[in-house]
């Protein structure tokens, strides 16, 4: 057993301190099963066991252990390939990830609050920020209360909060990005995503990070630049500006856009695409652009039917507009996936596309990739059949 690993296991088996710990992420070249599994100590019929959670894409498998049986299958837990180990304890917050040559990165911080251990015996669900734990931006932002509770009519944004930490947590390539690793987040608005970033990002991950959020609105730039500084994060940034006007020295890895109205969502991949940003988020908003050309071209008979209902024919463009988008990122050699972002019991707007591009250099061609020539035709086939220009190729001036 490593020297790190021995730490993450004396850390759990304290039971005087240990409060709980998540293993996360993959090592490079390796397959492993769980997404995360989960540690905590319960009480069952009165005795102290540690329960284990292993989270995949469909089901979360909870196991209690008691004594020598905890003990053996923690040393077996060890032996997956996780990447990212967060233990909190009593006494202090302990942070270890793994580069790619699986050397650890330990950081090591003091709690200043005593987190208080929870032996109730149920599941805990598949989130990266908990409520009773003691998160600073969350409390400034007026998110949780004094006691570590989600405030009422918060807990709507908590849950947004952590559905897109999960998805960030989910991209192994952030993990691997050099330091400090550098996002924009476009239209951040009031920034609680823009500041859950941040804290993911650094005190979670425990990596340099830099991070810029921009926003047209003068008094939500002077707001989030307040709280800010009431954080002592200087490394969190925001400037007022326009998406496509944004100019920067140094490109970043990661871009971000949630909920940016119409082309705005263009605007941000269009960035992305040319500074080749490793990672684009995007989650749109509304799709007028596209919807426009519909209603004003000849429409494929094969749809009278779907077309003729307003309604019908609004979510067909937002689909096809979507399509689009995926299809040109594709032929930029990102790797997309379209999904859901947050259930639409929150907001109607919960698509989200996820880019991670594969095997290229910041600075490095911005046309098509001669490897993409499946996502090539497939952006050529469906711009034939539908006769209309995409505001995105308009802006990265594709003509096939």
């Amino acid at each position: 057993m490593s020297d790190y690993q021995k730490t993450v296991r004396n850390a759990i088996l304290d039971e005087a301190n240990f409060v709980r710990a998540t293993f996360s992420g993959r090592q490079r070249g390796q397959t492993i099963r769980w997404q995360k599994l989960e540690l905590r100590p319960v009480e069952v019929r009165g005795k102290r066991h540690l329960q284990f959670s292993f989270f995949d894409e469909k089901q979360n498998i909870v196991k209690n252990y008691l004594g020598e049986t905890a003990v053996t299958e923690l040393n077996n837990a060890l032996t997956l390939p996780f990447r990212n180990f967060h233990i909190i304890s009593q006494t202090e917050t302990i942070q270890i990830n793994l580069s790619k040559k699986r050397k650890p990165i330990i950081n090591r911080k003091a709690t200043e609050k005593p987190q208080a251990v929870d032996l109730a015996h149920d599941r805990r669900k598949n989130t990266i920020l908990s409520e009773g734990e003691d998160i600073p931006f969350l409390k400034v932002m007026g998110v949780m209360r004094g006691d570590d509770r989600i405030k009422a009519n918060h807990r709507a944004k908590f849950q947004q909060i952590n559905a897109f930490l999960k998805i960030l947590d989910e991209i192994d390539a952030i993990a691997a990005l050099p330091e400090p690793i550098r996002m924009i987040d476009f239209g951040c608005g009031s920034a609680y995503l823009t500041f859950a970033a941040y804290h993911y990002l650094h005190n979670i991950l425990g990596k340099q990070t830099r991070i810029v959020g921009v926003d047209g609105q003068e008094k939500l730039i002077a707001k989030n630049k307040k709280t800010a500084a009431v954080l002592g994060w200087d490394a969190l940034t925001f400037k007022q500006g326009m998406i496509i006007d944004y100019q920067t020295d140094t490109p970043p890895n990661i871009v971000v856009a949630l909920h940016a109205c119409d082309t705005a969502t263009d605007d941000t991949l269009a960035q992305g695409i040319r500074w080749q940003s490793k990672v684009i988020i995007a989650a749109p908003c509304c799709h007028h652009h596209l919807q426009v050309q519909l209603r004003e071209r000849p429409s494929p008979t094969e749809f009278t039917a779907v077309l003729r209902h307003n309604l019908l024919h609004e979510r067909l463009g937002d689909i096809l507009t979507d399509a689009f988008r995926a299809a040109i990122l594709r032929m930029h050699g990102y790797q997309v996936s379209a999904m859901e972002f947050i259930s639409p019991d929150h907001t109607p707007k919960n698509l989200l596309l996820r880019a991670v591009r594969k095997g290229y250099n910041v600075g490095v061609e911005t046309a098509p990739s001669a490897n993409s020539g499946q996502a090539v035709a497939e952006y050529a086939q469906l711009q034939q059949y539908w006769q209309v220009e995409p505001y995105l190729a308009q802006l990265l001036s594709i003509k096939l």
